[in-house]
């Protein structure tokens, strides 16, 4: 009778079940967790594949390619974003406006582009800069309240799809009117 083929013969200790147990049981225990994401209340979980949203919930759980695919959380309840601002009036005044930025994120669709946080600051910027630019300094001043109702449309339309500008209130506006030191 030949001898016993190695790959057909059974563990004699019985231990092949630790191996499962220690070693792959909890790979695949992380790579579970790693790849399923449970939606919290308040919040729109995003899965983005190469900057376009691929999927998105505001409930249950949400799965996704590891590597490929990657995880976005954001808050569904009004968020304050700060601004800083700097233009230049149409009068040649340096200002430097800081301000807060009210928005809230109603939905994000499939196909949809992924702006990320800081994106939608810097085109928020831009909005309020190129306004600003528009005006005289002493109009800035005493219609403040006037643009802060204006502001919000005109950013709303700049954002992401589905994302609204709620509201944009300024705090600070800071205008240098000398010229500087020779």
């Amino acid at each position: 009778m030949p001898p016993p083929d190695e790959n057909t013969t059974v563990d004699p200790s019985g231990t092949a079940w630790v191996v499962w147990l220690v070693i792959v049981g909890p790979g695949l225990l992380v790579a579970a967790f790693a790849c399923v994401r449970r939606v919290g209340p308040g919040e729109l979980v995003l899965v983005v594949r190469h900057g376009t949203v691929v999927r998105s919930r505001r409930f249950g759980l949400v799965p996704r390619t590891p590597v490929l695919e990657s995880f976005e959380s954001v808050p569904t309840g009004p968020r304050v974003l700060p601004l800083v601002v700097r233009a230049r009036t149409c009068d040649g005044v340096d200002v430097i406006a800081l301000a807060d930025l009210t928005v809230e994120v109603h939905e994000v669709e499939s196909g949809d582009p992924w702006v990320p946080t800081t994106d939608v600051v810097r085109r928020a910027e831009e909005v309020v800069g190129r306004q600003v630019e528009q005006l005289e300094v002493r109009a800035l001043v005493d219609d403040l309240e006037a643009l802060e109702e204006r502001w919000p449309l005109e950013l709303s339309r700049e954002l992401p799809i589905g994302t609204e500008a709620v509201a944009l209130d300024v705090t600070e506006v800071e205008a240098r009117l000398t010229g500087g030191a020779a």
